[in-house]
C-alpha cells in the first residue's frame, strides 16, 4: 500500500520532529534505495546539495537506505523508469516546482509514480506536485496565482512555507482562491501523511477552505 507524505520544509539542524521521525521509521521498512526526483534536472550543484542535506535528516532518525540515487538529466532517458520501478522510495525534490511537473510529464513518469507501491515524499516543489490539483501562488513567481493537473497521489493542494503573519499572500491569494479550491497551508517543520485515503496532520498546518481558516 502507497504511503504519501507532503513536507514544507525542515531546518537542517533541527531535523524532522519526533513524531514525523516515528512516522517516517514506522512506515519506511523497506530501505533498499532511495530515490530523489531533481525539481531542477541540469541544476546538479544545488540537487546534490539539498539532496546531502535530506540524507542527514533521515539518517539523524534512524533511518539509511543501502543506496541512494538521482533521477536529473545526468541520467539517460532510457534508464528513468527502471529507477523508478527499482526504488523502495521515492523522494521529490524542492525548488523549481513548474520545472519539476514539466519534466516528469516530457518523461511519462507520472503514470509509474501513481503506480509505486511504496513510499512518496516531496518537500515545498515537490510537495504541490503531488497533488491532484497543485496550487501555484503568485508569491512564488510574482506572477499570476493558477492551479494546474499534478502528479494525482492525493486530493491535496497545499502551500509550503507558510505563515500566518504573511496576510497579503493569504488575503490576496489563498483566501479567494481557497473559495473554489481548498488549500492545506504547511508552515515549515510541518507534514501531512496520506494512507489508504486517511490523513495525519503533524505540526502547524491551516486549511484554508471556503474563505475561512482553521488550524489543524
Amino acid at each position: 500500500m502507497a504511503v504519501y507524505y507532503f513536507f514544507s520544509g525542515f531546518d537542517k539542524d533541527k531535523g524532522f520532529s519526533p513524531e514525523i521521525g516515528q512516522s517516517l521509521r514506522e512506515c519506511i521498512t523497506a530501505r533498499k534505495s532511495l530515490l530523489f526526483i531533481a525539481s531542477s534536472p541540469s541544476a546538479h550543484e544545488k540537487t546534490d546539495f539539498y539532496i546531502n542535506i535530506t540524507i542527514n535528516l533521515f539518517r539523524n532518525i534512524g533511518v539509511e537506505f543501502e543506496n541512494y540515487d538521482v533521477l536529473d538529466d545526468r541520467k539517460p532517458k532510457t534508464e528513468y523508469a527502471e529507477l523508478l520501478k527499482n526504488a523502495c522510495a521515492v523522494f521529490l525534490c524542492g525548488g523549481t516546482t513548474l520545472l519539476q511537473i514539466d519534466f516528469l510529464r516530457k518523461n511519462d513518469l507520472i503514470p509509474l509514480l501513481k503506480q509505486s507501491g511504496g513510499v512518496i515524499m516531496g518537500v515545498s516543489a515537490g510537495a504541490i506536485n503531488m497533488a491532484v490539483t497543485s496550487f501555484y501562488s503568485a508569491d512564488k513567481d510574482h506572477g499570476q496565482t493558477h492551479t494546474y493537473e499534478g502528479i494525482g497521489l492525493a486530493d491535496i493542494s497545499v502551500e509550503p512555507h507558510f505563515s500566518i503573519e504573511n496576510t497579503v499572500l493569504l488575503e490576496k491569494e489563498l483566501l479567494p482562491f481557497s473559495e473554489k479550491t481548498d488549500i492545506y497551508a504547511m508552515c515549515d517543520g510541518s507534514a501531512i501523511k496520506v494512507c489508504d485515503g486517511k490523513r495525519e496532520y503533524f505540526g502547524d498546518i491551516y486549511l484554508i477552505s471556503k474563505g475561512n481558516v482553521k488550524q489543524l
